[in-house]
């Protein structure tokens, strides 16, 4: 009887099972639940800054080896072989470009009192003023066009002068509405480029540290996740090595086309060539388009030939060399290479040059893990299934 008084009733605890189960269950549904709307929530917040994350990242997975480099002369020092590498990355990358759009700058600031002088003049003096700021050879050919215009009866019934002072007013709008957009975005890329100073500084310092524990938190083997990562690296180092090697060849073509033509200061202008040629969009053209123009005033054969060097040699070739160099290094086909880069640009901006191709590359690693795990598994039972098991012996 002192026995049995003892043991708890089986009722209670036939009742207390189910509901702890279902107090599990409702804790996992409200965690995970939770823990979703937080990482959108700092997802939503990151997302002002996803772009300048992404390229701190990137190059600081480029420059790895120089910070591995450094760490190794000064192994009991965190801090200062980081600030040597991101000072490297600033002198060799982002210097050159914020000299470009400080250029930039300068001739968007010069731009609208420019063609305020043009307008002026053409309201005050008509065609004839313009005519006159044009070359010999411009002015040739504006002739031929006004004789070819008074002699066809339906030209003729368009006045073109008084069309361009219907819509002068709005073309000056615009273009100085232009140069201050201009001028803006070339500011706010300065403040860019600190923010992915800063940022570089701490992936050198702390990156490696925080990838191991990002792997130990994925909910995959770590020898897959180790897979995934080292694919999104070299795709990452071939993508901007291989703009940088191609930009690279484009400013020595260029410069051949400057020295062939006679511009003066060639090989600083093939340089700036280089480095434009990285910037996504205008690239090489935002200067020797620029050359193009100017010499054609002067010379309008070496004009031409410069255009047409630069457009059919310095850019095009942007087209075919950077695909098969990133394609070599990332170990991916070039066409999806190539789709990856255009894509990519055109669904994410300029970060797309980057995040086109890391999400064809996590797409094929991920594919790998499937055929490893999943197909390989489904092929085993199907012959499993198909062949006949042996008799035990005896």
């Amino acid at each position: 009887m002192a026995e049995e008084r003892s043991m708890p009733p089986k009722s209670k605890n036939a009742f207390l099972e189910p509901l702890t189960r279902d107090k599990q269950r409702l804790f996992q549904w409200f965690f995970f639940g939770v823990f979703a709307f937080l990482i959108y929530q700092l997802l939503l917040i990151l997302s002002l800054f996803s772009d300048i994350i992404i390229w701190a990242a990137s190059l600081s997975l480029v420059f790895l080896p120089a910070h591995h480099f450094l760490l190794r002369l000064m192994p009991s020092r965190r801090n200062t072989p980081a600030a040597l590498t991101t000072l490297g990355v600033l002198l060799l990358v982002l210097l050159p470009i914020l000299l470009i759009g400080w250029i930039v700058i300068v001739q968007s600031a010069q731009l609208y009192p420019t063609v305020l002088i043009w307008i002026t003049a053409f309201r005050t003096e008509g065609m004839g003023n313009v005519v006159g700021m044009m070359p010999e050879f411009m002015q040739d050919y504006w002739l031929r066009a006004n004789t070819y215009i008074a002699q066809s009866p339906m030209l003729a019934q368009f006045d073109v002068e008084e069309f361009m002072l219907s819509n002068i007013n709005e073309t000056s709008r615009m273009i100085a509405n232009f140069g201050a957009a201009t001028a803006g975005t070339i500011l706010l890329g300065f403040v860019n480029v600190l923010l992915i100073l800063v940022l570089m500084f701490f992936c050198f310092r702390d990156g490696a540290r925080f990838m191991q524990w990002l792997l130990a938190l994925i909910p995959m083997p770590y020898k897959d996740a180790e897979t995934v990562v080292l694919r999104v690296y070299q795709t990452v180092t071939a993508v901007i090595r291989g703009a940088f090697l191609t930009a690279l060849v484009q400013g020595a073509i260029a410069m051949v086309g400057y020295l062939i033509a006679g511009v003066p200061l060639a090989m600083f202008f093939g340089v700036l060539t280089g480095f434009s040629a990285m910037i996504p969009l205008v690239g090489a053209a935002l200067v020797w388009l620029p050359i193009g123009i100017f010499v054609l005033t002067q010379d309008p054969s070496w004009g031409i030939f410069i255009l047409v060097w630069g457009f059919f040699l310095v850019s095009l070739i942007d087209n075919f060399l950077k695909p098969i160099l990133i394609g070599s290094q990332a170990r991916m086909p070039i066409l999806l290479i190539f789709c990856g880069i255009i894509g990519g640009a055109n669904v994410y901006g300029i970060t797309g040059l980057i995040v086109g191709p890391i999400l064809i590359a996590v797409l094929l690693a991920f594919i790998s893990i499937y055929r490893e795990y999943y197909v390989h598994d489904a092929i085993k039972k199907s012959n499993g299934i198909i062949t006949p098991e042996k008799p035990p012996a005896g």
